[in-house]
């Protein structure tokens, strides 16, 4: 039983290589549905819990600050106030935390890679790439010019890079926070899995 953890640059296939590499091992992938269940677990739509999760990376903060009392309902068993990041925060710790006690299990972003780091069995991975062939695949996947795409990539990295400051007091380009760093300008999604597979089944022991 492991648990993978994955961070990953701007614009590195992050998702594909998830994918892959769960299907690979038989593990299940968690991504993008974790919103869902913070949503459910907080009583929010998925929209307002996604708007949180950029909220909690810094970039929207003083903007939501404006109209979270409109559109967020109050948290369970909280008389007074609205949500906030910290409940955000520690919904999104406590559910990566279950997931490490389930194990089997992909998780991409969220911090997982500090939230879980130093536990026993879990493989942390970083993907990275070269910023010309980041920008160049931006470019072809979102339709962008290179102007567009560099900025792009400028600012969704200040705001994970934020995150994993703000919350964890961890700089997320340090490599002593992983196992394993992958660079997606030398490896394909599906060999970038193939790696994640080896190092587990060697954490493993199978």
């Amino acid at each position: 039983m492991a648990v993978v953890t994955i961070s990953r640059e701007y614009g590195t296939e992050s998702e594909a290589v998830a994918e892959a590499a769960a299907e690979t091992l038989g593990y299940a992938y968690i991504g993008k549905e974790l919103v869902g269940e913070i949503a459910k677990r907080l009583n929010l739509s998925e929209g307002e819990a996604q708007v949180f999760h950029q909220t909690s990376q810094g970039r929207l903060l003083r903007v939501v600050d404006r109209y979270t009392c409109s559109i967020v309902q109050r948290v369970v068993d909280r008389e007074h106030g609205c949500l906030d990041d910290k409940d955000y925060f520690e919904t999104t710790k406590k559910l990566v935390e279950n997931l490490y006690d389930e194990g089997n299990v992909i998780i991409l972003g969220w911090g997982g890679q500090c939230i879980l780091k130093g536990r026993p069995g879990t493989l942390h991975v970083r993907l990275v790439k070269d910023d010309d062939k980041k920008i160049d695949y931006v470019m072809a996947h979102n339709h962008l010019d290179r102007t567009a795409a560099k900025k792009l990539i400028v600012r969704e990295e200040k705001d994970l890079q934020s995150y994993i400051q703000n919350y964890f007091g961890e700089d997320w380009n340090d490599a002593r926070l992983y196992n394993l760093v992958i660079d997606m300008g030398q490896h394909s999604a599906e060999e970038a899995a193939a790696l994640i597979a080896e190092n587990v089944r060697n954490i493993s022991g199978r």
